[in-house]
């Protein structure tokens, strides 16, 4: 059931960013004119201002700069989750504030395309760590036996509180929606940005159920009471390369964390454009490190943010500006009214329960 609640998210990601770069081609001479020159806001609150008006697009701002400030907060919660099984370990306020120091210079560069090797770079340190905790985990099986103990099932929550939470977490994961506008500006062949996309969510569609399922595999049983941590990185034993695999997944966060600074200076800088990016990227990194250290809970963090930020952004707000606008071009709307009904559902159900 998870795994094809997972497809479904992202197959819904992938109609939503395809579906506002067709809200965008669908705007008229002079609204794209506008849109490309932009007042300094995010293109997904331009786009929304031009089919929605300014209060909307004032909205959809504040849910994009929560979400961007969200995944700061989260990889830095995560940073200190894999960081303290470690002779480096700190208290949680320490490490989080040398972790957000070290994004600050990460994060003062123009757009999200700057940062691709910081991402190509992580995306190699999370491969390193995964080989790693799939070795430890065969090793551990040759060691103990291939029998499960039969308590732990991946694909099914315990709770229905826990099916918000993880619908929020998928959606943060897959929330590739909200930068979609993003993303496309920055690419040097924009018209390939739909198969890119496409190809990047299955991808990582893939790596997640059989990382999942592995995992899974490995590290449950034989014994009735050895179970899968909420953190498998707790089940590796301690020494120099489980410890390398830990500051390895911390290096990642720190890599990863200037994508929300970037996303939120963007939007303070075009309000403050007298304060240089130098503070303001600071500033943000600050807060962030303030809002981990008074919540260190990285399940939590994200699953808020997924299901207020992400699904808002991902599931309700694309429908919604591709209706009005294909109103106004005489074109269908079935399809755009169901998917609104259907993400705007998704947002309360998951965020009640959430939170």
């Amino acid at each position: 059931p998870c795994a094809l609640a997972l497809l479904g998210l992202l197959m819904w990601n992938d109609w939503a960013g395809r579906r506002l770069i067709q809200a965008r081609d669908l705007l008229d001479a002079d609204a794209l004119r506008r849109f490309n020159t932009g007042g300094g806001e995010s293109p997904l609150a331009a786009l929304t201002r031009e089919v929605c008006g300014a209060a909307v697009a004032g909205v959809v701002e504040a849910v994009f700069f929560v979400l961007m400030f969200g995944v700061a907060v989260a990889y830095l919660v995560a940073l200190h989750d894999f960081v303290r099984a470690t002779p480096l370990a700190m208290p949680l306020g320490v490490d989080v504030a040398l972790a957000a120091a070290a994004a600050v210079p990460l994060a003062l560069v123009d757009d999200f395309g700057s940062l691709a090797a910081a991402g190509a770079a992580a995306l190699v340190a999370l491969a390193c760590s995964l080989a790693a905790i799939a070795l430890y985990g065969v090793m551990r099986r040759e060691r103990l036996g291939w029998a499960q103990s039969g308590t732990f099932d991946w694909t099914k929550p315990d709770s229905v509180a826990d099916v918000g939470a993880a619908v929020g977490v998928m959606a943060f994961c897959f929330g590739v929606a909200p930068v979609a506008l993003h993303l496309e500006a920055s690419m040097a062949a924009p018209e390939r940005f739909a198969v890119a996309q496409r190809v990047a969510l299955f991808t990582a569609f893939a790596a997640y159920v059989i990382v999942g399922a592995g995992v899974a595999r490995l590290y449950d049983g034989p014994a009735p009471d050895d179970s899968v941590p909420g953190n498998v990185l707790d089940a590796l034993p301690n020494g120099f390369t489980p410890t390398l695999v830990r500051l390895a997944m911390a290096a990642a966060c720190v890599a990863s964390i200037p994508i929300g600074l970037v996303g939120c200076g963007e939007i303070l800088e075009a309000r403050i454009p007298r304060c240089r990016r130098l503070v303001v990227r600071s500033l943000v990194a600050v807060a962030a490190a303030l809002v981990a250290y008074a919540m260190p809970a990285f399940a939590l963090v994200v699953g808020l943010v997924g299901a207020v930020a992400v699904c808002t952004l991902s599931f309700a707000l694309p429908p919604l500006v591709h209706l009005l606008l294909a109103r106004r071009n005489s074109l269908p709307i079935a399809e755009d009214v169901v998917l609104l009904v259907a993400g705007v559902l998704l947002v309360i159900i998951t965020t009640t329960l959430t939170a």
